[in-house]
């Protein structure tokens, strides 16, 4: 499929958000350690890090509201207006953790105004990437569906990437001292930099069309929550469990890899940066490539293939990491990587299909919000704890495997929408 210049446009200024998302995600998490030293002292390192993923976790807590909200925004006065304003909610608190004083400074305060940052943030990015999917969706062919959404991804990777990027240059060319001082404060100021010049790019998109057939015919809904609870709950279940597979498979394989095999195993942090950032980098590739494989096998038929290789193979993967060769460590990195791909390739483009035009962008914000607000933002916190009290290192598999099998029970419940168009709802 080529597109039109104006759709490649839609799909840059589109991906741009979710680019600085899981940019100021990736940052938070890989300075996890420097931000709980900072901001949540204590004698015990593993307690201060349990502080700084819970604060994580907060900030995904938010989310689900921030869909609920923004998505009814989104039904009722249109895509674009709570495009925008997603996108300077998320640039603002990033400026402002840039500068924030630290609790050597300002005491309690320090962790009370670095919460709200979070609170505001996650509320924030609560109607990004649902509002991205929904939008770009709207405009774009129907026989593409899943390679257009893996495109968003692949914005959320190069965010990933950005981040990880920056991030590993900090840590290796930086002196630690440095870093904890002021270093830690560059990614934050980059990312809050990164999300004003996307506002000003996202002002030249134009509204879907399906959103403005929906308002001449006057169809929109005056309660989208209400219309989605009531008659839409067999979807909202659905979709919950296929957005919290890949916010689990986002936050193991890519936030908090580095972390729990340099806490938990002892490799090289730095080594472990630079093999995340070089994963990431020949992952977005492959999520695409997948993408344009689902929109021509189907997208239940990818979802399958990639839970039963995960539920397979995680357990034996995570293995390779005990027998401390880093080479190993490698190839159980990319192997996971490369099956979670097929996952987080396809199960977009089947959130956005499950919810009619008048309420799609409250359904998906609930849906991704919901899976990313309990299975994303409390994996790091909740597998760090369960290693803690179960002492098997081995947890994230069993974890994963979890959600894995949930995701591959609920996919022969489902529809296969492949092919469907969007907006057959409005005629």
């Amino acid at each position: 499929m080529i597109f039109t210049q104006e759709q490649k446009k839609i799909i840059l200024l589109t991906g741009l958000g979710g680019a600085l998302e899981f940019y100021d995600f990736i940052i938070f998490v890989f300075f996890a350690k420097t931000l709980g030293s900072l901001f949540f002292p204590s004698s015990d390192a593993i307690v201060s890090l349990l502080a700084t993923y819970g604060l994580f976790a907060v900030g995904y807590l938010m989310r689900p509201l921030g869909g609920i909200i923004l998505g009814h925004m989104g039904d009722r006065v249109g895509r674009k207006k709570t495009f925008l304003i997603t996108i300077i909610g998320m640039a603002i608190p990033s400026l402002l953790i840039a500068v924030l004083p630290n609790y050597q400074t300002i005491g309690i305060f320090a962790p009370i105004l670095l919460i709200l940052l979070r609170l505001l943030q996650g509320f924030s990015v609560g109607g990004e990437i649902p509002g991205a999917l929904v939008f770009i969706t709207e405009l774009t062919p129907t026989n593409n569906r899943a390679l257009v959404c893996s495109l968003i991804f692949f914005g959320v990777n190069a965010g990933l990437l950005l981040g990880s990027l920056i991030a590993t240059l900090l840590i290796h060319f930086m002196e630690p001292m440095t870093l904890l001082s002021w270093g830690w404060r560059l990614p934050f100021f980059i990312g809050g930099i990164l999300g004003i010049f996307s506002f000003y790019l996202r002002r030249q998109l134009h509204e879907t069309p399906l959103f403005l057939q929906l308002h001449i015919a006057k169809k929109q809904t005056l309660f989208p929550l209400k219309e989605v609870l009531l008659h839409h709950s067999l979807q909202i279940g659905q979709g919950v469990l296929l957005a919290s597979l890949g916010a689990v498979i986002v936050s193991l394989f890519f936030l908090f890899m580095p972390t729990y095999l340099s806490t938990f195993f002892r490799y090289s942090f730095d080594k472990l940066m630079i093999l995340n950032t070089l994963q990431m980098f020949l992952i977005g590739g492959l999520l695409v490539l997948l993408a344009y494989y689902a929109d021509q096998l189907g997208y239940l038929k990818m979802i399958r293939i990639g839970t039963l290789g995960l539920l397979l193979l995680s357990y034996p993967i995570y293995s390779l990491f005990t027998l401390q060769k880093f080479g190993l460590v490698i190839l159980g990195i990319f192997l996971l990587g490369g099956i979670g791909s097929i996952v987080m390739s396809t199960y977009t483009s089947i959130l956005v299909s499950l919810f009619p035009t008048s309420v799609r962008y409250t359904g998906v914000g609930i849906v991704y919000n919901l899976g990313f607000a309990v299975a994303g933002g409390f994996t790091p916190l909740l597998v760090t704890w369960l290693i803690r009290f179960s002492d098997n290192r081995l947890i994230p598999a069993v974890y994963l495997m979890c959600f894995t099998g949930l995701a591959f029970l609920v996919s022969f419940f489902m529809r296969e929408m492949r092919g469907i168009a969007l907006g057959c709802d409005i005629l």
